[in-house]
């Protein structure tokens, strides 16, 4: 075989014109798609890709495996979404079909050498305003026949598919606005009712800027009362320890009277002593549980109104998205829809290659 002529395509060979260019007729898409048969011999040229400069490159009778036939379908431009404007998107929509199956031994082993399609969007060759053609060549008549059905059935069924997805996504949007509508009535309610039980621990912030301020000197502050009261609990300890030992010598029959004396007014300084600590503690206590508090009912606000802002935001996202798919869905894109191919007439040539 013939190494590949490797060439820089601006425009393919000039095709026949399909009857009437001027006017674009898309097909009647309750009709039956129709082959007409053209004896104008085209070339096989297949797109390798494009250089550092955006030129695209392809090459003329690649090989291994020559096709024999070529079909040429003008697919209206809205007919496919510009991501399934290429060779691999047009192979995919091939594969997906259950047409698929139909084709020769030698078809299926033709489509593996990457060659049998060319996406031709940007062509200035002779073709229906708005309509870009798609080349699917084959070893056969009939496999180019087939391969035409096939992408044609694969884009139906991809368009399906996407209509299938829309009204799944629809319904998850109308669950998600269900839902938000029920809870949000609740979360409101228990919002209110911590503002309410919030607004009595306010003054723990007065004087600062803002509750976030007062909500991290809080923090800040607890966490230095559970120092303070661990100091205290051993401080309580000690003193206890010491009137336990007092109270054992006061107990002792033979104890002498100066050192009794002695132990009573000890005694005395430890009880008073005693109970300064318990009131630092009982004071350090009540301070902490009130900014516990206040900080427990900030973050408990800070939380529901957190939810109640994202229900509501939920719930008018959903409503707008509801919105958009039910107008798609009542007016379609044309992609969403059975292709449009020009005067549902497919151009079935003779491919002429080069030798091996």
């Amino acid at each position: 075989m013939k190494p590949a002529n490797i060439c820089i395509m601006l425009s393919v060979l000039l095709s026949t014109p399909l009857g009437a260019t001027g006017v674009s007729e898309p097909n009647d898409t309750g009709s039956e798609i129709k082959f007409e048969m053209n004896s104008t011999t085209r070339q096989w040229t297949v797109p390798l890709g494009k250089t550092e400069e955006g030129i695209e490159l392809y090459a003329d009778n690649p090989g291994p495996i020559k096709p024999t036939h070529v079909a040429r379908i003008f697919l209206h431009e809205d007919s496919t979404s510009p991501l399934l404007n290429s060779e691999k998107e047009t192979l995919e929509r091939i594969h997906e079909s259950p047409l698929a199956n139909q084709f020769s031994k030698s078809q299926r082993d033709f489509i593996k050498t990457g060659y049998a399609i060319r996406v031709d969007s940007d062509s200035i060759d002779t073709k229906p305003f708005h309509y870009y053609s798609i080349w699917l060549y084959a070893v056969s008549e009939e496999d180019a026949k087939r391969m035409a059905r096939t992408y044609l059935d694969g884009l139906t069924k991809y368009a399906a598919r996407i209509m299938v997805n829309q009204k799944r996504v629809l319904s998850e949007w109308e669950e998600k606005l269900r839902l938000a509508q029920k809870e949000l009535p609740e979360k409101e309610k228990e919002l209110k009712a911590c503002e309410e039980e919030y607004k009595p621990v306010q003054n723990v912030m007065l004087g600062f800027s803002s509750e976030k301020e007062a909500a991290e000197l809080a923090k800040k502050t607890i966490l230095e009362m559970d120092k303070i009261l661990d100091t205290l609990e051993i401080e309580l300890a000690g003193i206890r320890e010491k009137l336990k030992m007092i109270e054992k010598y006061r107990s002792e029959p033979q104890q002498r009277e100066a050192i009794r004396a002695r132990l009573d007014e000890m005694f005395v300084e430890e009880m008073i002593e005693l109970s300064g600590l318990e009131a630092r503690r009982k004071t350090t206590e009540r301070l902490q549980v009130e900014q516990q508090q206040f900080l427990g009912l900030f973050n408990e606000r800070d939380k529901l109104q957190s939810k109640v802002n994202h229900l509501r935001k939920t719930i008018k996202n959903s409503q707008n998205a509801i919105k958009d798919i039910n107008d798609l869905l009542k007016d379609p894109r044309p992609y969403m829809l059975p292709p449009k191919v020009y005067q549902n007439t497919i151009i079935i040539y003779p491919v002429l290659t080069g030798g091996s």
